[in-house]
C-alpha cells in the first residue's frame, strides 16, 4: 500500500487540492499492481534501468502461469486475475467513510478560537481501463468529504469536491504522453493571506477546472525527462479571488534502483484577476488597472522504500517560491517550504501508519509591520503534523483514527493561529 504524499499547511488552496487528486491517482494504479509486480521478474530492460516505466509483460507472466501455481498466490491478486479473465479492460473500485470528530479552531481565529463536534462522510470512486494489448489506459476518479459541525457559530457545514479523468499514450517504451482534465468545488474556511492585501479568513465557495498535458521519455540509467504545461480556471463567489492561470513545469527523475527515486523540477505560474486591480507600494488600490502574478518554483523530492518488517516509505520534499505582481510590488513574496512523510504498512496489509510533516515560511518583500522609521518586514510560517493509523480488520472494512495539528505564526498581531482535529471512523472499500 503506497500513501499519498501531500501535506497542505493550515487549510489546502485549490492548487493543493489538484496535485492531491493527480496523487490519489498514481496511488491507486500502483496499489493494484504493486503487488502482482512483486511476483514476477521484472524485465530486464527496466531492472537495467531502474524505470518505474509501464510494462504489461508483468501481467502476461502472471496469466502464463500454471493453474496450481496461480492458486497459491494472494487472494487480491488472484482476483485481479479472474477480473481479466473475465475479458474485462474496466476496473472499478469506490470507498466510504464515515467519521465523528473535534475541531478547535473552526474560523481559523487568532483571537476567539471557536470548537466544534462534527460528523464527516467521504466517498472516492475509481475507474481504470486498462486494455492488455493497447498502447492507451484511461482513468477516471472523484474523491469527496462533506462534513457537518454541531452548532457552530462560524460555518454549519463545510465540503469539497474533486473530480479527474486522464488519458495516457505509451506508443513505445521510452515514452509516455498523457492528458488530464480537473474539476473541483470548495465550500470551506479558507486562509487568503497570501494574496489579499490584509489578513483575510473566511468561508470561501470556488468552482473551478483544470486541464494538463504531459509528456515523459525515459532513458538509460534510470533517468527520465519530464514536461508538463497546463492551466487552470478559478471562480470565486464574494470574494474577488476570479484568476485564470497557465503553468508550465519542467523536470528530470533519476531512479537507479527500485527503492529509490530523486526527481527536480522547475515550474513557471502566471495568474491574472478578473477583478482585483495592482496596487500601490502601500497597498492602496489603483484604478483602470488588473493584479497578475508570476512565480517561479523549483522543488526536489526523494523517496525511499524498503521491506523490512513490513514496507517502509519515506519522502522528503523541499522548495522555493518567488512570487512577482505586476505593479508596485505590494504582493511580491518568497516562500520556502519543507515537508516529510514516513509510511509504515504491516506485512499482511493489515496496518498502516503515516506521519506528515510540514514547514512553510513566507516573506514578504516589502510589506512590513509596525510603525517607525525601519519597520520588520512581514512574515508567515505555517506548520503541519498529521498522523493516521489505519486497521483493516476485514477484507472490505477498516477503522481510522487521524489527527491534525496547524500552526501559523506571524508577527502581525492577528494573524498567528493555530488549529487542532481529531477523527475516528469506519471504510468500506469495494
Amino acid at each position: 500500500m503506497l500513501g499519498q504524499f501531500a501535506c497542505f499547511p493550515t487549510k489546502p488552496s485549490v492548487n493543493d487540492l489538484s496535485q492531491f487528486l493527480g496523487m490519489r491517482a498514481a496511488a491507486f494504479v500502483l496499489r493494484r499492481l504493486l503487488p502482482i509486480g512483486m511476483l514476477v521478474t521484472v524485465p530486464a530492460s527496466w531492472a537495467q534501468s531502474g524505470s518505474d516505466g509501464p510494462d504489461d509483460s508483468v501481467i502476461n507472466q502472471l496469466l502464463a502461469l500454471p493453474d496450481e501455481v496461480q492458486e497459491e498466490l494472494p487472494d487480491d491478486v488472484k482476483e485481479f486475475l479472474a477480473e481479466l479473465d473475465e475479458e474485462s479492460d474496466w476496473f472499478p473500485s469506490a470507498s466510504l467513510t464515515a467519521l465523528v470528530g473535534e475541531r478547535e479552531n473552526v474560523g481559523l481565529s487568532a483571537v476567539v478560537p471557536q470548537a466544534a463536534f462534527f460528523g464527516e462522510a467521504r466517498a472516492e470512486g475509481f475507474l481504470w481501463w486498462q486494455p492488455l494489448d493497447s498502447v492507451w489506459e484511461a482513468l477516471a476518479m472523484i474523491d469527496g468529504r462533506y462534513r457537518s459541525y454541531e452548532s457552530n457559530p462560524v460555518v454549519e457545514d463545510e465540503q469539497s469536491w474533486l473530480g479527474q479523468a486522464e488519458v495516457t499514450w505509451m506508443p513505445w517504451r521510452w515514452l509516455d504522453v498523457k492528458t488530464r482534465a480537473q474539476g473541483f468545488y470548495q465550500d470551506e474556511v479558507i486562509d487568503l493571506s497570501t494574496s489579499a492585501a490584509q489578513r483575510t479568513v473566511l468561508p470561501i465557495q470556488v468552482l473551478g477546472g483544470r486541464a494538463d498535458l504531459k509528456a515523459q521519455i525515459y532513458l538509460p540509467g534510470g533517468f527520465s525527462l519530464e514536461s508538463r504545461a497546463g492551466t487552470q480556471r478559478a471562480d470565486y463567489q464574494h470574494v474577488a479571488e476570479d484568476h485564470y492561470s497557465r503553468d508550465w513545469w519542467h523536470g528530470v527523475n533519476w531512479s537507479p534502483a527500485r527503492w529509490v527515486r530523486f526527481s527536480y523540477g522547475q515550474q513557471t505560474i502566471d495568474r491574472d484577476y478578473d477583478f482585483r486591480s495592482q496596487t500601490t507600494a502601500g497597498g492602496r488600490s489603483i484604478g483602470d488597472t488588473y493584479l497578475s502574478f508570476a512565480q517561479d518554483e523549483e522543488q526536489g523530492r526523494l523517496r525511499l522504500k524498503l521491506n523490512w518488517r513490513g514496507e517502509w516509505q519515506w519522502n522528503v520534499l523541499g522548495g522555493r517560491l518567488e512570487n512577482r505582481d505586476n505593479g508596485a510590488g505590494f504582493f511580491d513574496y518568497d516562500w520556502e517550504r519543507w515537508q516529510s512523510e514516513l509510511e509504515w504498512v504491516s506485512p499482511e496489509d493489515r496496518w498502516e501508519i503515516r506521519v506528515e510533516w510540514e514547514e512553510k515560511t513566507t516573506h514578504y518583500v516589502n510589506q512590513t509591520v509596525g510603525a517607525g522609521l525601519n519597520p520588520a518586514g512581514r512574515e508567515q510560517i505555517d506548520r503541519l503534523w498529521r498522523g493516521e493509523v489505519i486497521w483493516r480488520f476485514h477484507d472490505r472494512w477498516n477503522a481510522r483514527l487521524e489527527y491534525e495539528d496547524t500552526l501559523s505564526e506571524s508577527n502581525e498581531i492577528d494573524a498567528t493561529y493555530a488549529d487542532r482535529t481529531i477523527w475516528f471512523g469506519l471504510s468500506f472499500d469495494n
